[in-house]
Order: structure tokens, then sequence, then C-alpha cells
């Protein structure tokens, strides 16, 4: 079976994956094969047509096949790319075991957030739950929890406040905060603050405070 990471609007199309299992799994496959197979789907034709433009499917004497450019060498790889690989293989176990890093600027001030993250997705982390609320994917179940917190907030304005609270630990190693937050109580789920009294957190990330980056396991 192929995976497929960091789908682009057309390899994310339910009838792009089912497609592509199917072609991975029969042979000598002709039109008609896929359209009884798929007589649930609409725009088959134009649908195929872009698939073959696209270079994932090939078409030779009425028969249709993959031709993914699948992954073989982890060398390249970046978090962003989109990855076709086949989950038999050994590649696939090791690419899942790729660890990344991210970087979240924001609008406000000069502060990073840098994370780690795997090429899943799945983690909890800022980057991931502002990546898949933007293009619109489920959320893992840890990401789920946050969503129940903040919702499909924008980017910008709940880094605003999650970054200007963090800034306080340059000046202070405990922050009070008397009211009821949204953002604080994100920052405590995702681990990256604590909570030591009923009003008051202390830093749970490396933090240098020269360079306004903080850093999340």
């Amino acid at each position: 079976m192929i995976a497929i990471f960091n789908p682009d609007k057309l390899t994310r199309q339910p009838f792009f994956q089912d497609l592509v299992h199917y072609l991975n799994q029969h042979d000598d496959v002709t039109l008609r094969h896929i359209k009884q197979a798929f007589s649930h789907v609409k725009g088959i034709d134009k649908a195929l047509e872009a698939y073959i433009q696209a270079g994932y499917i090939c078409r030779k004497n009425r028969r249709y096949y993959l031709c993914l450019p699948l992954l073989d060498d982890l060398q390249q790889v970046t978090l962003e790319d989109l990855i076709f690989v086949d989950r038999a293989s050994d590649l696939y176990e090791a690419l899942l075991a790729l660890v990344f890093e991210t970087v979240l600027p924001n609008q406000t001030n000069q502060v990073l957030i840098k994370e780690k993250t795997t090429i899943d997705r799945d983690k909890l982390t800022l980057a991931n739950y502002f990546y898949r609320l933007k293009r619109g994917e489920a959320l893992s179940d840890e990401q789920l929890r946050l969503y129940a917190l903040l919702g499909d907030v924008n980017q910008d304005y709940a880094l605003k406040y999650m970054t200007s609270f963090l800034l306080k630990f340059a000046r202070k190693e405990i922050v009070m905060q008397k009211r009821t937050d949204i953002f604080v109580n994100a920052l405590e789920l995702l681990g990256y603050i604590e909570k030591v009294e009923a009003t008051k957190y202390c830093l749970k990330l490396a933090f240098d405070k020269e360079q306004l980056i903080f850093y999340a396991d």
C-alpha cells in the first residue's frame, strides 16, 4: 500500500487516493475496470486526465498503472515534501523515524518557537496544529484537545498572545496570570508552561533570551 505525505490539492482527492490503492492491487486495468470499481465517482475521465498530466498515473495500450515517484532515498527529504512511499518498504519505517525541526515566527515580536516533529505531523505542537488547520486536514487525537480550547483560531492572533505571555519569562522565573486565558491554558496543555500555584506558572521550554528563541523537545 502506498502512503502519501503532504498531499497537494490533486493528490488529496479521495478518488486519487482510492485509485492509487486500487491500481497498486490490480494489474491489466482498463477504463472499464476503473468505472466499474468506482461507479459512485463522477467525472472519472476528467480526473484521470489530470492524474496522467501530473505524471502520477500512466496509460499505455488502454491500460492504466501507477507511475508515482516513490521515495527511494532519505538524504534530501524535507518536512514539506510531497512524498509517496511504499508502506511495505524499509524506507517507510525509516521515514517515520526521522525528526524534523519547525520554526514558528509571528507578526507581533521577534520571538521564534522551535519544535520537533515527525513526517506524519501527528505530534501536538503549535506548528503542526496550525499546519493542519490551514490545510483543512484531520487533527490527531492530541491535537483535538488543543482544538477544544482554541478552535479554528487565526494563527497570528493566537501567537500574538502566546508569545507575549512567554516573553514575560525573560524577566521572571514565575509569571502570574490571574484571569482565565485560553492561550495560557493552551501553552499549559502543550507542556510549554506548568502551573505551580493557582495563578502562577513556570516555563518548561529552553529559552535563548538573546535570540528570543523558545525550544520545545
